[in-house]
């Protein structure tokens, strides 16, 4: 096979840079178009009269069953048109959709203003995680998924301890640090078939394998001690904080 120009290299470099620029961009204006809606939402469906409440919550349940839809048709459809990427790409964005009308819906319906609350919450945190996931590498998103599921359980703990929730918030508790566990396991094979996992790349060949594994320890250590003392978790979510930021300080060096 004939080696590629310096110029053909530039070009090819520029391309796949372009591409995921629009990835970037989708994803901003998704995550823009979902919390201009939640917005919406809430002045309609939290502080408005009563009859609006009624009104959204109809809507709310009405898109939920609709979204519903769309996840299985949208997700049914692209399996089976795999081959065509065009339309496969267009379910896929269909069956997204869906699932966001359907997992918002009935957590607004269920949960009222504090599902409302949560949603406004999830939303921007789940466009931080895309734009990370196109912009740095995969074991930086990994890490940072992993930093950002610690604090939301150590905050869990810290909250749900206490009330009629413990039990279910203790089982919720040992699976995170258990599927920690395995995580850190995964990596080490990972690293011993030097970033991939059979014949898929997962992690880039430069990868530290030690970050990802402290990041799996810490988050691990952390959500024990905020399990077995809640009154630190507030402490604990700090230096978890401050971890996240590190964290993502050093892979924005790394780019450099």
């Amino acid at each position: 096979m004939a080696k590629k120009s310096i110029s053909q290299k530039r070009a090819d470099r520029q391309r796949q840079d372009n591409l995921a620029l629009q990835r970037v961009f989708n994803v901003f204006l998704v995550g823009l178009a979902a919390e201009c809606y939640l917005f919406f939402v809430y002045r309609g469906y939290v502080m408005g009269t009563v009859d609006s409440l009624l009104v959204w919550n109809t809507i709310l349940k009405i898109g939920g069953w609709a979204g519903l839809v769309m996840l299985l048709g949208g997700g049914i459809a692209a399996a089976v048109k795999r081959t065509n990427k065009t339309f496969c790409r267009i379910m896929v964005w269909v069956a997204a959709a869906g699932l966001f009308l359907a997992a918002s819906g009935w957590v607004m319906t269920t949960w009222f203003d504090r599902g409302v609350t949560a949603m406004c919450i999830a939303v921007p945190v789940l466009t931080l995680l895309g734009l990370v996931y196109y912009l740095f590498q995969h074991e930086c998103f990994a890490s940072t998924v992993i930093l950002s599921g610690a604090l939301f359980a150590v905050w869990v703990c810290g909250n749900g301890l206490g009330g009629a929730w413990k039990i279910l918030v203790t089982v919720g508790a040992v699976a995170a640090i258990l599927i920690l566990g395995a995580l850190a396991f995964l990596a080490v094979q990972i690293k011993r078939g030097e970033g991939k996992l059979g014949e898929l790349r997962i992690f880039s060949p430069e990868c530290d394998y030690r970050v990802l594994l402290a990041v799996c320890g810490v988050s691990a250590v952390a959500i024990l001690v905020a399990l077995i003392f809640p009154t630190a978790s507030f402490y604990l979510l700090w230096a978890l904080g401050i971890l996240l930021f590190a964290e993502m300080v050093y892979y924005t060096t790394k780019l450099m």
